[in-house]
């Protein structure tokens, strides 16, 4: 009895290493196979070679693992025949039923999942050795499960994604690996390349522009006034860009003597770019041309806004206002019981981060203005509320034809009455 119960043992251990290995290998990242590789010699190299094998893998540690409690039970229903009777069998069932519970499920998976790196390292050259000697029985064992989950409908498995990396970033945020403000500036940098000018440019009502045929000693106060280093200048009509000033060649001019002269014969030609024109494109822009604003037009070739190279650095780092410039509201902002007050210019990808939605974001449609403006296929008025999924917007205030700011209200707030 002493050798059976022994082998028993043996059993239950050999069951509890296939248990944490298969925990162990199945629980690592591709970043940490990647690291393991560079790192760790061949021990990683082997374990990157098996993690490409998943089909390998799994039959080796599940044709193990079932040898070992198959095998374990047939033991123990021998010994328990033998010494107690028959009548013992249920006994014996449930009690290593229990014993394999514990002692070579749950306890081995929960420390694989927390030293799964170390697990692989110590047992990834048992489990390659064991691959090569299960190898025909894996083979028939693959082609079953593979027939099987064709006629089911097997889905391919996704790599990872933008989304999933988000998802990832999310996470460390709630764990208090990183700050929420460095949460923001790595979204911000993952989505480059999938935000529209639209979504960060000023708007024409809000452009200050002044006039090319004005002279320099005129415009030179109203351009220190409003404190910018670069204004587009026009033709005629506010709308009509021709050009833009520096304010570095208007001061150049007054110390020539050259307050007389018009701002035509500064100005340098602008760049212009559609509303459509991703920021990572417009940075490249930027950099070719050697210019800090452009002149962003609509699909008609009107005037639409102006975008600076401030304003993608502010997509990513935050605003950075001047130390003489009027502090600007927030874009979001709590607004007590719950709620939040939103700029109507908000871009859409920042309203789903904040307050936690999942507004789509069409190529059209980049800022919460906008999209409200679809869904009720007009232009709002003040106090009207539109119901989406997952919050309730109250249009809080517009100015010149443009919405201004929205109140938004979560769904797990109390509802306002009058919901559209």
């Amino acid at each position: 009895m002493m050798y059976g119960a022994l082998l028993l043992v043996v059993l239950v251990a050999l069951s509890a290493f296939f248990s944490g290995a298969e925990t162990a290998f199945t629980s690592l990242s591709s970043m940490q196979i990647e690291r393991l590789s560079s790192e760790k010699g061949s021990r990683g190299r082997m374990i990157s070679r098996i993690m490409r094998r998943s089909e390998l893998l799994l039959g080796t540690v599940l044709i193990g693992n079932s040898l070992a409690n198959i095998s374990a039970s047939a033991i123990a229903t021998e010994l328990t025949i033998r010494y107690f009777g028959s009548r013992s069998i249920g006994y014996t069932t449930g009690a290593l039923t229990v014993i394999i519970l514990i002692f070579a499920e749950v306890t081995p998976k929960r420390f694989a999942i927390g030293f799964n790196e170390s697990v692989c390292l110590h047992t990834v050259r048992v489990i390659t050795f064991l691959s090569w000697l299960f190898r025909p029985v894996i083979w028939v064992v693959s082609a079953m499960s593979s027939l099987l989950s064709r006629l089911i409908g097997e889905r391919k498995r996704r790599g990872l994604t933008l989304e999933g990396l988000l998802h990832m970033v999310n996470l460390a945020e709630n764990l208090g690996i990183v700050a929420s403000r460095e949460t923001r500036m790595v979204k911000s940098i993952f989505r480059f390349n999938d935000v529209a000018v639209q979504a960060i440019m000023t708007h024409r009502t809000k452009v200050f522009s002044i006039e090319m045929r004005s002279r320099i000693s005129d415009a030179v106060g109203e351009i220190g006034s409003h404190g910018f280093s670069r204004v587009p200048v026009y033709d005629e009509h506010p709308e009509k860009i021709e050009g833009i000033v520096h304010l570095r060649d208007v001061v150049a001019s007054l110390a020539a003597g050259r307050a007389s002269s018009r701002l035509e014969e500064i100005m340098v030609k602008p760049l212009f770019i559609p509303t459509t024109r991703k920021i990572d494109e417009l940075y490249a822009d930027f950099k070719r041309e050697k210019t800090h604003m452009a002149i962003v037009l609509d699909e008609y070739g009107g005037l639409a806004g102006i975008v600076t190279a401030q304003d993608i650095t502010e997509e990513v780092l935050g605003e950075l206002r001047e130390e003489h410039a009027e502090a600007t509201p927030e874009k979001i902002r709590p607004d007590g019981d719950g709620a939040f007050l939103v700029m109507g210019d908000t871009p859409i990808y920042q309203v789903n981060d904040f307050i936690g939605l999942s507004l789509p974001q069409r190529k059209r449609v980049q800022t919460i203005a906008g999209y409200l403006a679809e869904l009720l296929d007009r232009f709002p008025v003040e106090r009207e509320t539109v119901s989406v999924p997952g919050a309730l917007f109250v249009i809080e205030k517009i100015a010149s034809n443009r919405v201004v700011s929205v109140r938004c209200i979560p769904r797990e707030v109390e509802a306002v009455p009058g919901e559209r």
